[in-house]
């Protein structure tokens, strides 16, 4: 798995000098402690400047804890410098946001108050990548949803990305690797473990590769997404005059650029690019008519063939 992790490296080019600082989001678990390890045997020949961070959410008691000090005495083990953040990740749950999205939040966060000036690379695995995969398509996904998870994304990296749950156990054995296991991954009643546990497994019997086979399809699919991105980002730059939009050069686009020129200029302006918003401004943009509120302050609308997309009815008046 070390030859493995150190293609991925130089595949995707995730350390882009030497030396360079990494520091590693350690949760205790074997996928974490596994990318930990397999960088700490890689960090002389890449130039490793190696630490971890680690985030106690505070949502299992006394397991949480033990995470927490597991966490600091492999660390200790190894000479690692360690960061850690212990937060009650409940008391900042909303109405409108899940216990597992806020920990998230607070995670990414905690990566950026790390700085700047390293890499943060997480576990996410081959496992992971198609169980995201499958869950977007069965939620309806564009293309990008097919995409799954990156190897990498501004100062996140994954070099575990090609790496099966059962390869990280294997390697786990084989350096004598203690992990924690988190107690709500055996239960079902969340839709990741749901697959996790009762779909990937049929699936498997029909692919035995099918996490190699995800992998293969989701680089495939991303090369083509950004090419389309791309087509779709001049296409919008040619349309574009001082904030205004010429719906008679958009509306010659084809459908599948349109609606991701329309995508960016919606998220440009704080627009909230949904399947509704989206199909109801190309609507417009075709028909050369009409408006939608997709939400307070929030519009989009023709005007002698321009398009306009603000977030401010008052300064749309204005114009």
């Amino acid at each position: 798995m070390k030859d493995k992790v150190r293609n991925t490296i130089l595949e995707f080019d995730m350390i882009p000098q030497k030396p360079c600082k990494v520091t590693v989001a350690l949760s205790g678990g074997a996928d974490s402690v596994a990318l930990l390890y397999s960088l700490y045997l890689l960090k002389d020949e890449l130039g490793l400047s190696l630490s971890a961070c680690h985030v106690n959410h505070n949502l299992r008691g006394e397991e949480s804890d033990g995470d927490e000090l597991f966490v600091r005495r492999l660390c200790r083990m190894l000479d690692i410098p360690l960061y850690v953040r212990n937060i009650r990740v409940s008391d900042y749950a909303g109405k409108h946001e899940s216990i597992e999205l806020v920990a998230r939040r607070i995670r990414y966060d905690f990566f950026s108050e790390l700085g700047t000036d390293r890499l943060i690379a997480t576990a996410h695995t081959a496992s992971d990548n198609c169980e995201t995969v499958l869950i977007n398509l069965i939620r309806g996904t564009a293309l990008s949803g097919l995409c799954g998870i990156p190897p990498k994304r501004d100062n996140v990296i994954r070099p575990l990305i090609d790496c099966t749950r059962e390869e990280i156990e294997g390697f786990c054995r084989k350096y004598s690797l203690g992990y924690v296991t988190d107690s709500t991954n055996l239960s079902d009643d969340y839709t990741r473990n749901k697959l996790r546990l009762n779909v990937i497994p049929v699936l498997k019997k029909i692919n035995p590769s099918l996490m190699a086979s995800v992998g293969r399809m989701s680089h495939s699919v991303a090369l083509d997404d950004k090419y389309l991105d791309k087509i779709a980002c001049e296409e919008k730059k040619k349309a574009e005059k001082d904030s205004k939009y010429s719906v008679l050069a958009l509306c010659d686009l084809d459908e599948c650029i349109l609606r991701r020129v329309v995508s960016m200029i919606l998220d440009e302006n704080g627009i909230p690019t949904n399947a509704l918003n989206i199909t109801k401004t190309v609507q417009i943009i075709r028909d050369g008519k009409g408006k939608i509120n997709p939400c307070q302050f929030k519009f989009v609308q023709i005007r002698k063939k321009h398009l306009f997309v603000v977030t401010d009815e008052t300064k749309f008046r204005k114009i």
